[in-house]
């Protein structure tokens, strides 16, 4: 069998595969991250790497209900999320805050509501994109631009 980079990566010292990091990144669309980045990286400690993955696989069982609660009962679902946010208790809920509820859950339905079919305002799921494909730098510089407009 042919020895891949891979098998030569993997016996290098942290020193050298933060270089060949460099190197690899430099590689697609000349990027540059400098390899004390890489060697810092390559140097955190696995309680800080297994951090976030307890942190993301305590947030599946919430995921999981959920998605239970909405595809149960969605009308129900939206409500509670507005009381929640627009700090309501059911217990005291008054005639004119049950109206506004049934009228803004008949507005969420509506097609033409351009936060409809999702629960999260539609800018918070645009900004959320963003982020996630480019960064929050990039994002904060957009927000810069359109303030000196």
């Amino acid at each position: 069998m042919t020895n891949t980079f891979y098998d030569d990566f993997k016996a290098m010292t942290a020193e050298k595969m933060a270089g060949s990091m460099e190197d690899m990144t430099y590689a697609y669309r000349e990027t540059r991250v400098p390899k004390a980045h890489y060697k810092k990286m390559l140097a955190t400690g696995v309680e800080q790497v297994m951090e976030a993955s307890v942190e993301i696989n305590l947030i599946q069982p919430y995921i999981s209900i959920i998605k239970q609660m909405m595809a149960e009962n969605p009308k129900s679902f939206y409500k509670a999320l507005l009381c929640i946010d627009a700090k309501v208790t059911i217990s005291g809920i008054r005639t004119s805050e049950w109206e506004a509820l049934e009228t803004m859950w008949n507005r969420h339905r509506d097609v033409n509501d351009p936060n409809h079919a999702t629960h999260l305002p539609k800018t918070t799921i645009d900004d959320f994109k963003a982020i996630a494909k480019h960064g929050i730098d990039q994002l904060m510089q957009d927000i810069t631009k359109e303030d000196d407009q």
